[in-house]
């Protein structure tokens, strides 16, 4: 009796997943972000443009994690890399600010889209195909 792997171990559920995990990201970093500018403008403790310059970088980076979602639908490893690189600095940037709830969220997702990330890069590497 041969066992049968489930859906999300193959390329198309990784893909799927992955992506799907992108947009939330997208959409937590995207709320974060207007949150956060609201927050430093009421609250005075920045002046200028910090705020705003803290509230672009926020979103920059859902952006990224938009575009990293949208890459992943096409079968090529730059997608995959940059992916992965987005990732990797997004989990090292975790540690340098505040750690709260949130960060903990973005943290475990993050973490978990790498693994499917590099797992879709190993099956790009044995010649699966992730369509």
């Amino acid at each position: 009796m041969s066992r049968q792997i489930p859906d999300i171990f193959k390329s198309s559920g990784l893909r799927s997943t992955a992506q799907a995990l992108f947009y939330l990201n997208a959409l937590i970093w995207l709320g974060l972000a207007a949150a956060g500018y609201v927050r430093i403008q009421q609250s005075g403790a920045l002046s200028g443009l910090a705020p705003l310059v803290i509230a672009v970088m926020m979103g920059g980076n859902a952006v990224a994690m938009l575009l990293a979602g949208l890459g992943l639908s096409r079968p090529h490893k730059v997608f995959i890399y940059f992916a992965i690189l987005l990732l990797l600095v997004n989990i090292l940037l975790t540690f340098t600010d505040q750690f709260g709830l949130l960060d903990i969220i973005t943290l475990l997702i993050d973490l978990l889209l790498l693994a499917l990330v590099v797992l879709l890069l190993v099956n790009k590497v044995k010649g699966e195909n992730l369509v």
